[in-house]
């Protein structure tokens, strides 16, 4: 299984122990076998060559002997003729041996007989110098046209001590024939090594197989296991060698692992316990102090919406005094005013223009009046008069009224309402909160700009009551952030001194929310302002 597994991921078995190790001893045995290859057809190349001189070396010996006990006058060369093709031809590892006698007393010889052609043997007075030799001397010579060959020369001695030697024997052993011994030794050795090198490789891998790599991937798979939770399993090796011992050391580890896990455990049962029931007396303890932390956090926000609206209160009987003490003196002016307009309005003589423009301004007199009594009222908290309104009907009066401020401020107004928005209002509260937005809104650009009033269904409407949310919107200076808390308290203002009352924004609060609304501002210093308010709708 393991094999396969390597076959598969060849890549895992390369970074492995036993790639490594079969990698290493694979190239030492292979380095090992091939020196001791090519050691032995050296060795073996050298035998031969030792061989072949031994033996051409005992061919000469020979010959010398059988001269020496035959004829050692060289009267019959016959004979001779007869021993040396015995020895010595073209199909023999002795090719050739030559007979040279001793002539006087010098170092000259001549040629008695050649196992060869002799007229073809080579030889000169040089030759009689070995003649000197104490024993045999073998040399290596080169061959025409090809070839080598050991050359022997050996003196003739007799058996009588002292004598000089009577002749010289030549004699040539071709090492062709050895050297075709030696060829197909190699070859079969060259033929052979793969086959010993892959026996090598396959042995040596099933070795570390079975001694490396199987022990230790067992216990590899047992560590896996532990890691998986299995708390019994154990390393399967049982060796007696280092390995063995390891898996053995592991084992005790994983018993020690195991008895205290399962303290462990019994330790963490028991603090569960514990832990349950204190967690049940901490729970207790957190509902009761979260209880009183939320009648506390009641406490406090009703004590704080209290202040505010007491605070709102001294303000607005503040602001009341100052309405009531604006009523008296603003009273007697607006109705000399009346009265005049009154005359005016009853002469005949008038043109129509005139006399709708005295309309207008009549309109906008008893609309100041209404607006002193109304200022009035709300320290009062009066009764609202709702009553279904059209959107669409109110937009038209509103745009009759503020369409001169906004002509001579250069101020645009982009309406965008639909036509099914009926609103359940009091219409005198809902001229004064719009007026109130727009002179604001007009305060806000000195130099001109545009407002945006925008009416859409609130998120809030069910099928049982419609709420309208409008978002009044002015590309004015703004409202810094740090004053954006404070826009909505009586007295509070912005604007240069005898620009403004503070009252605007409050008396619009107080309208909305008189009606069941919310009121917000929205606004970027140097971006404009945009006041949200939610009215409610009619069926």
């Amino acid at each position: 299984m393991s094999f396969w597994r390597m076959r598969i991921r060849p890549l895992a078995w390369m970074r492995s122990l036993h790639a490594k190790l079969f990698v290493l001893l694979g190239l030492v045995t292979s380095v090992l076998t091939v020196a001791v290859a090519y050691s032995i057809t050296r060795n073996s190349r050298r035998e031969l060559e030792s061989y072949s001189r031994k033996l051409t070396i005992e061919t000469a010996l020979t010959v010398e002997t059988d001269i020496v006990e035959r004829d050692p006058t060289f009267k019959d060369p016959d004979k001779l003729d007869q021993l040396l093709e015995s020895i010595a031809g073209p199909d023999r590892s002795i090719f050739q041996i030559d007979v040279f006698k001793r002539v006087g007393k010098g170092s000259e010889v001549e040629l008695v007989r050649s196992s060869g052609e002799e007229d073809k043997v080579e030889w000169g007075s040089e030759i009689g110098s070995y003649l000197s030799l104490p024993g045999p001397q073998a040399e290596l010579v080169d061959l025409d046209p090809a070839g080598r060959a050991w050359k022997v020369y050996l003196p003739i001695h007799t058996h009588k001590p002292g004598q000089p030697p009577i002749g010289l024997i030549r004699a040539y052993c071709d090492l062709e024939r050895w050297e075709v011994v030696w060829t197909n030794n190699f070859n079969k050795t060259l033929h052979t090594l793969p086959g010993v090198l892959m026996g090598e490789f396959i042995l040596l891998w099933l070795i570390l197989r079975v001694l490396i790599s199987d022990p230790i991937e067992g216990l590899v798979l047992t560590m896996q296991r532990l890691e998986q939770g299995e708390a019994n399993a154990r390393a399967p090796v049982r060796r007696s060698d280092e390995l063995g011992l390891i898996a053995a050391r592991f084992n005790d580890m994983a018993g020690r692992i195991e008895q205290a896990a399962e303290e462990r455990e019994t330790l963490i049962r028991e603090i569960r316990g514990l832990n349950a029931n204190l967690q049940g007396r901490i729970d207790e303890a957190l509902s009761e102090l979260q209880a009183k932390n939320r009648e506390l956090a009641a406490l406090v926000e009703r004590n704080a919406l209290l202040r505010e609206e007491l605070g709102a209160q001294e303000r607005l009987a503040v602001a009341g005094q100052l309405t009531a003490t604006f009523a008296h003196e603003v009273g007697t002016p607006l109705n000399l005013v009346t009265g005049h307009l009154q005359l005016l309005e009853g002469q005949k003589d008038l043109p129509d223009k005139t006399r709708e423009r005295l309309g207008v301004i009549g309109g906008q007199i008893k609309r100041v009046g209404d607006i002193v009594r109304r200022m009035l009222d709300l320290t009062r908290r009066p009764q609202l008069d709702r009553q279904s309104q059209s959107f669409s009907a109110l937009l038209l009066d509103l745009q009759q009224l503020w369409t001169p401020t906004l002509t001579a401020h250069g101020v645009t107004v982009t309406a965008q309402a639909p036509a099914d928005c009926l609103l359940n209002v009091d219409r005198k509260q809902m001229e004064q909160l719009f007026l109130n937005l727009m002179n604001n809104a007009v305060d806000a650009m000195p130099g001109g700009g545009a407002v945006t009033l925008s009416a859409q269904l609130s998120e809030e409407s069910t099928p049982g009551g419609q709420w309208w949310e409008f978002r009044f919107h002015d590309s004015g200076l703004g409202i810094p952030a740090d004053l954006l808390s404070q826009v909505f308290r009586p007295m509070f203002t912005t604007k240069p001194e005898g620009r403004g009352t503070g009252l605007g924004l409050s008396i619009c609060r107080e309208i909305v929310r008189g009606h069941g609304g919310e009121i917000r501002i929205e606004s970027t210093e140097g971006q404009g302002t945009c006041v949200v308010f939610t009215l409610p709708g009619a069926a």
